[in-house]
């Protein structure tokens, strides 16, 4: 933007002016046709100059009306001007923790200048006011990551913002449910192959079912794991964060997700999923992924070594960090005590 030059309020040279001819508002109201009250808020700086105010003015000091339009128009920019930098300001505060997330998802150049860059932000997720995404009221159903630290709201809205604009530029087929449940088996069978191999599978297969899958790199704060949302009543968003870049993380969350839109809690506002549709999303992902009879037998056999572990995989045809994941959330196991053995990771890249 550029230099912002001082400008003076309109009604205070029209008080001078009524100064030098040493006449009341009174008189000059009766003179010029302008109200008491309009000529008050004029002088005392809380009205502005009208077309018709103007013309009056013109007509009485004998000057061109141009001049008075123009002295309200610069005004007014110059408030412009204050206004439009007092919330740039405001929006690079809000982005500012988040600055060097957003250079690795976003066109942002180091060069880039405040208002650039809020601009940048703005534009790429269509909102006005980044101040708004302060706004408690969240965007998806969501996964939140268990943990003390409370999410940060701002975070949150920005990374579920960025992959809202993300998904919508995803092409994908009218919504099948029909298709989407008979793929999940097929998905399933994708978590003992590579990413390199099963993510352009995944994509494909959840684009014929009318699903945007969205990979988002973690963002701090945010604790999300992922998010679903739908776009319309036949396409809906997917995003799925790589925090902590676990393996196992990556295929529940994947499998809680995919439950919320199988199961098709929908939302025709932007909000957070309830508890007891959480807890459906968090079984329907346990049982698809581990079949409810088998887990319950392994369980009962309470031999949890490496062996055992990778033999119960290799039987159901699933990574062995799932089962491992899984024995350490229940708490089966120690949390950490086969980390090393079962350290399969996951990158999103930008």
């Amino acid at each position: 933007m550029s230099e912002i030059i001082e400008r003076t309020h309109p009604g205070r040279i029209v008080k001078k002016s009524l100064e030098a001819l040493n006449m009341s508002s009174k008189e000059f109201s009766y003179r010029t046709g302008i109200s008491e009250r309009t000529l008050s808020d004029l002088i005392n700086e809380k009205g502005s100059i009208t077309f018709d105010v103007a013309e009056k003015l013109s007509e009485f000091f004998g000057m061109d009306i141009r001049y008075w339009t123009n002295l309200q128009t610069q005004y007014t920019y110059y408030l412009f001007q204050k206004s439009y930098k007092k919330e740039i300001d405001e929006d690079f505060c809000c982005i500012k923790p988040s600055l060097s997330y957003l250079k690795k998802v976003m066109s942002i150049n180091n060069d880039d200048d405040k208002e650039t860059i809020v601009k940048k932000v703005r534009s790429t997720i269509k909102i006005n006011r980044l101040v708004l995404l302060n706004q408690t009221n969240l965007f998806a159903s969501l996964k939140e990551q268990h943990t003390s630290n409370p999410a940060h709201v701002f975070e949150r809205n920005l990374w579920i913002s960025l992959s809202l604009t993300l998904a919508r530029q995803i092409q994908v087929q009218q919504y099948s449910k029909t298709k989407l449940f008979a793929y999940l088996p097929k998905i399933r069978e994708m978590t003992i192959e590579d990413p390199e191999v099963f993510m352009p599978r995944l994509h494909d297969m959840l684009n014929e079912c009318g699903v945007s899958l969205v990979l988002m790199p973690y963002l701090q704060k945010s604790n999300i794991y992922g998010a679903t949302k739908w776009l319309t009543q036949d396409s809906v968003m997917l995003s799925i964060s790589n925090r902590g870049n676990k393996a196992d993380l990556f295929w529940f969350t994947l499998f809680h997700e995919l439950a919320h839109v199988v199961l098709e809690h929908k939302r025709y506002i932007l909000c957070s999923c309830s508890d007891e549709e959480d807890k459906d999303a968090d079984n329907f992902a346990k049982n698809m992924l581990i079949p409810k009879e088998e887990w319950k037998d392994f369980i009962y056999e309470s031999n949890f070594s490496e062996g055992s572990i990778r033999n119960f995989a290799n039987k159901l045809k699933i990574l062995p960090e799932i089962v491992y994941g899984r024995l350490e959330k229940e708490e089966y196991i120690k949390y950490g005590a086969l980390e090393k053995k079962f350290n399969t990771k996951y990158q999103i890249l930008f």
